[in-house]
């Protein structure tokens, strides 16, 4: 178990303040017996409520020390019961609602602090997410703009790949570089494979296939483009299903698209 996520999931302020549950209560005491910085954790923060109880208190009237002392005095008559202000009673009185007043400002004091400290965290994860998602639009931005640039090639031809019997529905468009004899697949529309198969590329030449490799199709990519193998000459491309790895010729049966150049 990560310390550090698990002080910082709370439990520790939830312990003190008598909110976590049985289960809960039991697991963090083990837990403090076990770790240091758990303990430390819960030290801490008792110190600070402390701390924040002592600065929030109310102190009493002056004069009620000076009453005190007299009503303290060896020999000092038994006062009566009254509802005068200057009666030792009510004033006594009025300091138990004083100190009860004092709890209640400290107690909602707390609550705020753990439901600020809880909003803290929730914004802290929620920034994080946030930035990882930023960085996955700009790194999916740049793919498109590097893709964007590849295809403005004049170098470059394309063949359209269209569905067989077999899968009439998918679609995959190939571009060739009649420079660098590059080929790239946009993956248009094909269905997801089964476990242990595997899409693989053909390039046709007078009727005898070719190797260009296989691929996976990413699901996180709405067009993805993959690199396959270089191809010489070309005069047709065509895509078949086969077992992981690929073959060493296609299966005709299992034929996706195929397409001339």
């Amino acid at each position: 178990m990560n310390i550090k996520e698990y002080i910082s999931s709370g439990i520790v302020e939830s312990y003190v303040l008598n909110l976590a549950s049985v289960e809960e209560r039991s697991e963090f005491e083990k837990m403090c017996s076990l770790h240091q910085e758990v303990r430390e954790a819960r030290n801490s923060f008792e110190m600070a409520m402390e701390k924040q109880a002592l600065e929030a208190s109310v102190p009493p009237p002056l004069e009620l020390k000076q009453k005190l002392i007299e009503i303290l005095k060896p020999g000092q008559k038994k006062f009566r019961v009254s509802r005068r202000s200057e009666d030792p009673v009510y004033s006594l009185k009025w300091l138990k609602y004083a100190v009860a007043a004092c709890l209640i400002m400290l107690a909602g004091s707390i609550y705020w602090n753990v439901l600020f400290f809880n909003r803290n965290k929730d914004l802290k994860n929620s920034n994080s997410i946030l930035e990882t998602q930023v960085t996955d639009y700009s790194s999916k931005l740049a793919e498109i703009e590097h893709d964007a640039r590849m295809l403005q090639n004049p170098n470059i031809k394309m063949a359209a790949l269209e569905g067989t019997e077999h899968s009439p529905q998918s679609f995959v468009t190939v571009y060739w570089d009649t420079t660098s004899k590059d080929v790239f697949l946009m993956i248009n529309n094909l269905p997801q494979p089964a476990s242990g198969k595997q899409y693989q590329l053909w390039a046709l030449l007078n009727g005898e296939p070719i190797d260009l490799g296989v691929f996976e199709i990413k699901k996180d990519k709405m067009l993805p483009i993959v690199q396959m193998k270089n191809a010489q000459n070309v005069q047709a491309f065509a895509i078949t299903l086969e077992k992981k790895g690929g073959n060493s010729s296609p299966t005709m049966e299992a034929m996706y698209v195929k397409g001339d150049l």
